[in-house]
């Protein structure tokens, strides 16, 4: 990745860089992270008033990270700051773990009151306008059932789709009535690498509608942010760094200039906007889309070159891998129209330049060429892949009939016998014992051995 101080954004625009240097005292070496949170902030603070008309749809102006990093490598202190810039901005923070259906998208609930039975509906993590921190990530890609629903991925979706739109709206049927809750709230997810991300990656739509960021950390990057931490215990190390306040009055600045601009366009007081319900105000904001921004004389071209370099991308990729990345175009377009956008909101114009869509392209260019990097090295495709999870589904199936064994204190329970396990093998497999041997071979590290007396035992443990 580009040294983050070269990109233009960052030169031009003072407030950029003084955010990101402060980010990065409080979470170190997390600088694009940090540039990416910029637009974060921004994007929930003016997301009553933005909406950016594409054809006959628009976009609201919310940016949602899901960043993929080993743990202990600064992601939550990171949330630290964000949220404390985002509080002086006048932004409500939630922090998530738990992903129950009640609790992401909301309940309906009786209560008495006297003779009469209320129903209650009370709002999900989901709904209205906030910025929503799911701290463990990984949560999300687990498909373990007993912890969420199949379908708190699409809830999620959902949550991501323009404000005002049908498709924003989640509804739910529950016991006592159905749930119906409209999200204007801008995810930060973050997470350790979990095992069955990349088969998210492959089969979902969740990574094609957040900003996703993967990066590793090897022993060296620890060990240089260890040193950096430790030099500034018992020091004042903060210097002339730009304080909290200072930058959410920046943010703060930028809203009401949206607002009043937005209000003056549609005719509306701010009285008037008080006491509008949120629906009614997502059709003000929709109103004035088309005035809110005019673009100027290279925006068209530049446009068209962005586009062009974005699909430079593909060229040389194998066909399987093309076709994936070519599934986050559209989210690539977007996400270069609305750092366009945010750009000139930092600037304090109304006028989207071509020079502003330069500005975000190296910023979105950098982002997905390293996502490219890291589904060439990391995911598995097409075939190979679906004959891996076939490979593992036929070990597992043969353990599961197998009686589980409890070895004692030391190594606890769920052990087969392997010789068990090798007959249950061949027999669903219909294959000979010297194939058995030979497919597990391969296959050995989805499982832990050990012996007991002259057996020996496994015990599955997947694919890690």
């Amino acid at each position: 990745m580009k040294d983050w101080k070269k990109y233009r954004a960052v030169k031009k625009y003072g407030i950029i860089e003084d955010y990101v240097e402060r980010f990065g005292l409080t979470s170190f070496n997390n600088d694009l992270p940090a540039l990416l949170s910029f637009f974060y902030v921004n994007g929930q603070v003016v997301v009553d008033s933005i909406r950016v008309p594409i054809w006959a749809s628009m976009l609201d102006p919310r940016i949602h990270v899901f960043w993929i990093q080993p743990t202990r490598t600064g992601k939550t202190i990171a949330w630290e700051f964000i949220s404390e810039v985002l509080e002086a901005s006048g932004v409500e923070t939630v922090g998530y773990a738990s992903t129950t259906d009640a609790g992401l998208i909301g309940t309906v609930y009786e209560e008495k009151d006297g003779n009469d039975t209320l129903v209650i509906t009370k709002e999900g993590a989901l709904g209205g306008k906030k910025a929503l921190n799911f701290d463990e990530g990984s949560v999300l890609l687990q498909g373990d059932k007993k912890a969420h629903s199949n379908e708190t991925i699409l809830y999620l979706q959902q949550a991501m789709n323009p404000i005002g739109s049908k498709s924003n709206i989640l509804t739910k049927p529950m016991a006592k009535g159905t749930v119906e809750t409209q999200s204007s709230a801008s995810l930060w997810i973050t997470t350790y690498p979990p095992q069955g991300v990349k088969d998210i990656v492959l089969t979902k739509g969740l990574f094609q509608r957040v900003l996703l960021f993967v990066v590793h950390w090897d022993d060296d990057d620890r060990k240089e942010v260890s040193l950096r931490r430790m030099s500034g215990a018992f020091k004042n190390v903060m210097g002339g760094a730009i304080s909290t306040e200072d930058l959410a009055a920046h943010f703060l600045e930028v809203k009401d200039r949206c607002m009043s601009r937005m209000l003056e366009l549609a005719e509306v007081t701010r009285e008037e906007w008080d006491q509008m319900t949120r629906y009614e105000q997502f059709d003000v904001a929709e109103l004035v889309r088309y005035e809110m921004f005019s673009t100027d004389r290279e925006w068209d071209a530049t446009l068209q070159d962005c586009v062009d370099e974005f699909y430079g991308l593909l060229v040389g990729l194998p066909q399987n891998m093309k076709e994936l990345v070519a599934s986050f175009m559209p989210n690539i377009e977007n996400h270069l129209i609305l750092f366009a956008t945010h750009l000139a909101l930092t600037e304090g114009v109304w006028e989207v330049r071509g020079e502003h869509l330069e500005m975000s392209l190296e910023i979105i260019y950098d982002l997905y060429s390293n996502l490219i990097s890291w589904l060439e090295t990391d995911v598995e495709m097409g075939q190979a892949r679906k004959k891996k999870l076939a490979t593992i589904a036929s070990w597992k199936n043969a353990y599961e009939a197998c009686a589980k064994v409890d070895l004692g204190d030391k190594y606890g329970d769920g052990w087969v016998s392997k010789t068990k396990l090798f007959k249950q093998y061949m027999k669903r497999e219909e294959i000979t014992q010297s194939s058995t041997y030979n497919r597990y071979k391969v296959s050995s590290d989805w499982f832990k051995e050990t012996k007991s007396g002259k057996i020996q035992y496994v015990k599955w443990v997947g694919e890690q």
